[in-house]
């Protein structure tokens, strides 16, 4: 019997399964399984549901994963089950967190960057340098319902004064409030105070003790606190999923968040491309939109919730293809809030969807540009760093056909140079990043498999040139055999060249002396080598920012040219 591992996501809607084989020394996809994600009161469906999928996967497959009598039990007790089972969470309500810190900059910024990738909203920030007095300091924990407290700031041996007033706080906070879920703690400052700490607040196992984020001053690395995030966010998801802990009980494993689990494999991505670039993920949900990178062996992330207003929705309503009155896509847009399980029906349906994850996208992208400065994005020109690849995936971008998938991509990022988009279809970024700490090999190996959909290679053109005018012309080499094409790209234009199917594709890129196409400098161009994608290679010459016409006709007009021109 071949060596098996198991992997399962509990997501927003579906829940999934992944069993993985070794066969001849090489990993590969062996089966999958589905069904609806059920959390109740008391545990039992969410329970049943697990039980009914592993049932799915057991029947499918030559593995054990139940008892005899078909339930959950111990699965080391079994024979035939699997080495390694991992669990991830992309479900709940983000975690009520505070962070405490000595100063905005050095404390306060770099524990938002490192809660961001954990599923955590961040409802209060206490910064120890406003000098709030340790009444007002007290009340604002007790009032802001926290589930996790980070705290953070100072250097090994520097200050200590303002952070053992806020400890002696935060003992009263955790024993004084009588509450069913209890939070959690994660220390990760001064680390002269860490056993103080742990004394003083006497929490048990709900204090996790972690080296100090701040390595020095001004620097920091977030990777020293997670195993005490992870930690942190299993146990508080253990008391709030009913149910949740039998199942981790019983699988012999430990539960962690989807993004962080995809983040694991984006930073893997990076570290082992040779062109220099980052590496971007983007999941697309029906509530959220999670973007995750990873560039210059950082890592950084963000699930980002939209609050649709009046000027959010007039925004996105501008990106429709289709002429859609305001009431009409705003209603459209709160009834998918209430029934996110909702599939679009008509034409104007779809087109709301689109132009409506355009705008997500948009401000998902910013957010994480203000949580971290250096991640490269300007919300009127676009993603300025270079990552390739982009890879997109998530319950929306099922919904999309590979064209349509690529349209919301390149109007909601606005990328730069060249790059290269895949889309996750399976979302295995998610499952193999919880897995790659036991398997190393699984992950590299099944990526190896090309388990991506290559949706296309973008070239951007960046360029001071008015509408009409040439900007690049490109010759496409298609094998000696066949005719060379050649194709002038005029500024404004969006031009889709197919590739050979199964093959390479070889273009020469000639801008204009002002046209930057990704090179180096303006005016440099050169051969370029593509697979064979969904869509082909996309020639982007519309422009920085993206300049729409005025005129509502005029503008579907031309968004859905440009959809027709992708595929239709």
């Amino acid at each position: 019997m071949p060596k098996t591992c198991l992997s399962l996501d509990i997501g927003k809607i579906q829940t999934q399964a992944w069993l993985f084989a070794q066969k001849e020394g090489t990993w590969t996809v062996q089966g999958t399984g589905s069904v609806p994600t059920v959390i109740d009161d008391d545990g039992a469906q969410f329970r049943k549901s697990i039980q009914t999928l592993l049932s799915q996967v057991e029947q499918s497959h030559e593995v054990r994963l139940l008892d005899d009598r078909g339930q959950l039990t111990n699965i080391r007790r079994l024979d035939g089950a699997p080495e390694y089972i991992g669990l991830t969470l992309s479900t709940g309500k983000p975690i009520r967190t505070a962070i405490i810190g000595l100063s905005e900059a050095y404390s306060i910024a770099p524990l938002r960057r490192l809660v961001s990738l954990f599923n955590c909203e961040v409802v209060l920030a206490v910064n120890l340098q406003d000098n709030v007095n340790a009444t007002t300091q007290l009340d604002r924990l007790l009032t802001s319902d926290v589930e996790l407290f980070v705290i953070g700031g100072g250097t090994n041996s520097g200050a200590q004064i303002t952070l053992k007033s806020v400890i002696d706080n935060l003992r009263l906070v955790y024993h004084l409030i009588p509450r069913a879920v209890r939070p959690q703690i994660v220390y990760c400052g001064n680390q002269e105070l860490a056993e103080y700490a742990q004394s003083e607040i006497d929490a048990g196992l709900d204090m996790h003790l972690a080296s100090n984020i701040q390595t020095n001053p001004g620097e920091e690395d977030p990777t020293l606190v997670w195993k005490a995030m992870l930690k942190a966010f299993e146990r508080l998801r253990l008391q709030q999923i009913p149910g949740l802990a039998e199942v981790v009980s019983n699988l012999r494993t430990h539960v962690i968040p989807g993004d962080f689990s995809a983040g694991r494999m984006v930073r893997f991505l990076e570290h082992s491309s040779e062109n220099g670039k980052g590496v971007l993920l983007l999941r697309v949900d029906k509530d959220s939109v999670s973007v995750i990178a990873a560039r210059d062996q950082k890592l950084s992330g963000i699930s980002h919730r939209i609050q649709a207003n009046e000027a959010i929705l007039e925004a996105a309503r501008a990106l429709s293809s289709q002429l859609i009155d305001s009431n009409s896509f705003a209603t459209y847009v709160y009834n998918r809030t209430l029934f996110p399980e909702y599939i679009p029906a008509t034409l104007e349906d779809m087109s709301i969807e689109h132009a409506w994850a355009r705008i997500r996208i948009r401000e998902a992208l910013d957010a994480l540009q203000k949580l971290d400065p250096d991640f490269g994005y300007n919300p009127r020109l676009g993603l300025m760093q270079a990552y390739e690849p982009i890879i997109i995936t998530g319950s929306d971008m099922q919904l999309a056909l590979p064209h349509q998938g690529l349209m919301i991509v390149l109007d909601g990022i606005l990328p730069h140079g060249i790059t290269t988009v895949l889309q996750d279809e399976q979302q295995l970024l998610t499952v193999l990043g919880c897995l790659a700490p036991f398997e190393p090999l699984l992950p590299v190996q099944v990526m190896d498999n090309e388990v991506f959909t290559n949706l296309a290679t973008v070239v951007s053109v960046d360029t001071p040139a008015t509408e009409g005018q040439k900007v690049l012309q490109i010759e496409v080499n298609e094998g000696e055999q066949m005719p060379r094409l050649y194709h002038k790209i005029l500024a404004g234009d969006l031009k889709r060249i197919e590739t050979l199917a199964n093959s390479k594709t070889e273009l020469y890129l000639a801008p204009q002396d002002e046209s930057d196409v990704g090179m180096g400098v303006p005016g440099l161009g050169g051969w370029i080598t593509v697979l064979d994608s969904k869509v082909g290679v996309v020639v982007d010459a519309r422009g920085r920012p993206l300049i729409l016409p005025a005129n509502e006709t005029e503008r579907a007009k031309i968004l859905h040219n440009w959809l027709w021109e992708l595929g239709g």
